[in-house]
């Protein structure tokens, strides 16, 4: 075969070729044009269209959006900050951000539920009547927001709410030029102005109250003290109070030296023991910390010890001093043995020793004679005995009373017994007082 039929063949093939793909495109379906899905992080959020409340779609995500929160508020302002981080939380999820980003009086847009202390009413009310009057989403999410709220605090703070509702109830009617008659009031109810009344409610303006929630920030170890040493309570408190600054566009005043004396106030000791050497490595330049990593260092140091069960546990030299005030204890419980009492003579005692021996029971006074003859016999003033007051100096058998007393004896003993017990009970408190004084190398 010669090329010029080679050639041939090959022209052949390649048109039969092209004659089938000719026939494949013909029965192949054709390419499908993707369209272009609107961005969004949220469900709800994608654009700025209004929703269709009408749809099976619109009507889920409106009651979705507007189903109350787990808790009602109840309107106390140690919980207003926990209360606007949900509703902003749903305001994410839902497209509904735009409402709360707010004008100042600057011009400057404000978080509302964040910086709500840099805003006014007429803020907030300005910043509704520019969505109030169009048919889009920020005047459904209003709507929704009125709803949400509603439904997530007490009966009782919805009444107080509901009294104040002349503003948040807002004209959005045209202001008139000069000269022409005003038109009548178009009024409609805000969402976002009924939170911000909600936030006035709770959160009282005062001239002072930058300066109170900074004196409650220096004065830490009080807050402590009402925590009963929960640390995470403890910081909770410190960061609403720190938030509750930043909403009033307001910077916290410098806290690490009070945070140190506020976890110095705790009453586990393995935990001061630990806030002591941090701060010892902070003032000597060891460590560089602010008051954000000291608190997330108290708290993961709290954590750790309650889930090794050491929290609030007794340390072996306090369960020391525990074991010795016990004994302390113990040795006061035991009976004294002390000189007997002088108890006062009975009628009946001086009848039994009868006129002539009445003497006896006297006692010498000031600077009397402690020893007299009476009938011959010679007698020595005795303050052992209950009774009698006078005994023989030298009885019977001969024995000298001032060197055999039994009775001195008995009282010379007690003495020195008690006189032991209270050194003991002194070398037990010295004990004491060194265990609990004594330098524990304290341990990251």
């Amino acid at each position: 075969m010669d090329a010029a039929q080679i050639s041939a063949l090959v022209t052949a093939a390649v048109q039969a070729a092209l004659q089938n793909q000719d026939v494949i495109n013909a029965i192949r379906p054709p390419a499908r044009v993707v369209q272009a899905v609107p961005y969004a992080v949220t469900p709800a959020g994608a654009g700025n269209d209004a929703w269709d409340f009408t749809s099976s779609t619109g009507l889920k995500i409106f009651m979705a959006s507007t189903a109350p929160l787990p808790v009602l508020y109840d309107g106390k302002e140690f919980g207003l900050r926990d209360f606007l981080r949900k509703i902003l939380q749903r305001a994410e999820s839902y497209g509904w951000t735009a409402i709360f980003m707010v004008p100042d009086g600057t011009g400057t847009v404000k978080n509302m539920t964040t910086q709500y202390g840099s805003l006014t009413l007429a803020n907030v009310q300005a910043h509704a009547i520019t969505y109030l009057r169009l048919p889009r989403r920020e005047q459904q999410a209003s709507a929704c927001l009125r709803k949400l709220i509603m439904g997530s605090i007490t009966p009782k703070l919805a009444n107080r709410l509901s009294s104040r509702s002349n503003n948040y109830n807002v004209n959005i009617a045209a202001v008139p030029a000069p000269g022409v008659a005003a038109a009548a009031p178009d009024i409609k109810e805000d969402g976002t102005c009924m939170l911000f009344e909600l936030i006035s409610m709770v959160s009282v303006e005062t001239i002072a109250t930058v300066a109170i929630l900074n004196k409650k920030l220096i004065n830490l170890e009080h807050i402590m003290e009402e925590a009963k040493s929960d640390i995470e309570e403890f910081n909770f408190v410190v960061e609403d109070l720190i938030s509750q600054l930043e909403a009033r566009s307001t910077a916290p005043p410098p806290m690490i030296h009070s945070l140190f004396e506020g976890y110095a106030n705790c009453a586990d000791s393995t935990f001061t023991k630990y806030i002591a050497f941090k701060q010892m490595c902070y003032e000597d330049g060891t460590i560089q910390i602010d008051y954000e990593s000291l608190m997330h260092m108290a708290g993961e140091k709290y954590k750790a010890l309650v889930r090794k069960n050491q929290w609030m546990q007794k340390t072996d030299e306090q369960l020391e001093i525990i074991a010795l005030k016990s004994e302390i204890k113990g040795l006061k419980a035991r009976p004294s043995a002390t000189t007997p009492t002088k108890a006062p003579v009975k009628k009946e005692q001086k009848q039994s020793y009868g006129d002539k021996f009445a003497w006896k029971l006297v006692e010498p006074k000031g600077d009397e004679p402690k020893e007299k003859t009476v009938n011959n016999k010679t007698y020595i003033y005795c303050p052992y005995h209950d009774t009698t007051k006078w005994v023989l100096k030298v009885n019977d058998k001969g024995i000298d009373h001032r060197t055999g007393c039994t009775k001195k004896k008995d009282a010379m003993a007690a003495a020195a017994m008690n006189k032991e017990e209270d050194s003991t009970e002194a070398a037990l408190a010295g004990a004491i007082e060194d265990v609990g004084t004594a330098g524990v190398e304290m341990n990251p």
